[in-house]
């Protein structure tokens, strides 16, 4: 009778330790910039984890940019499609299997003469590229969306381009993405009104030359993984 007490008292404190850490960090926190669900393999600039936003500010010979772009990398997986899914974007996650999805997105627009055009992502020439999926885009149904016109892989970087569709004060864009089977590494993003663009240009999520292998859990992930180990063990033990 002892060894069960003390075997329940064990496996109760456990199983309150891991509710409270799942209580603790919710999957569904965050923005693009800040969501717990981004990459993890150790690496990323947040804790190993690959998000963050980018401020620009530039003005040149009259033409105006001030703007922000949040952006991410997530692991193949559910991950994503749990984060359009908190977002309430009714959309799917294209990425196939194996495939890393990157995705960034102009989140605030105060100032552009005349107005965003291009957004693009720089890719190192020596990067190895496997079967990357081009640029394109994912509607969010935000009123002061817009989508770009056209996007391309323009081999030393992903572009997005809105000839007809620029964005204005007040503007945000769609989810801008391409997918890679390659873990993320830092490279330059590039933005436009016309002249006016970042220099130097902010670092962001792009390919590099490493095959992706592994995200690292959350804590509520490993939570709930020891508590459905530890309920395992103990039906284990009742059946002997």
């Amino acid at each position: 009778m002892k060894y069960f007490l003390d075997s329940f008292n064990r496996v109760s404190c456990v199983a309150t330790f891991c509710l409270l850490v799942a209580s603790s960090t919710s999957v569904w926190a965050g923005s693009l910039a800040t969501t717990n669900l981004a990459l993890n393999d150790g690496f990323g600039p947040d804790a190993g984890r690959w998000h963050g936003s980018a401020t620009i500010v530039a003005s040149v010979f009259g033409d105006t940019l001030t703007a922000e772009v949040d952006w991410a990398a997530f692991a193949p997986g559910p991950k994503f499609q749990l984060y359009l899914d908190g977002e309430g974007i009714a959309q799917s996650n294209p990425a196939a299997p194996g495939e890393v999805i990157y995705v960034y997105q102009i989140v605030s627009v105060t100032a552009a003469s005349p107005g965003i055009d291009t957004l693009t992502v720089g890719v190192d020439a020596s990067d190895v590229r496997g079967s990357l999926t081009a640029p394109s885009s994912i509607p969010t149904g935000a009123a002061t969306e817009h989508s770009p016109a056209s996007g391309g892989d323009n081999t030393t970087s992903m572009a997005w381009f809105f000839n007809g569709t620029e964005l204005h004060p007040g503007d945000t864009s769609s989810l801008l993405i391409f997918t890679s089977p390659f873990a993320p590494e830092l490279d330059f993003l590039q933005v436009n009104s016309g002249l006016a663009g970042p220099i130097p240009s902010p670092l962001v999520a792009s390919i590099s030359d490493r095959i992706f292998q592994f995200d690292i859990p959350e804590p509520n992930t490993l939570a709930l993984s020891l508590l459905s180990l530890l309920g395992l063990l103990q039906r284990t033990k009742k059946t002997r």
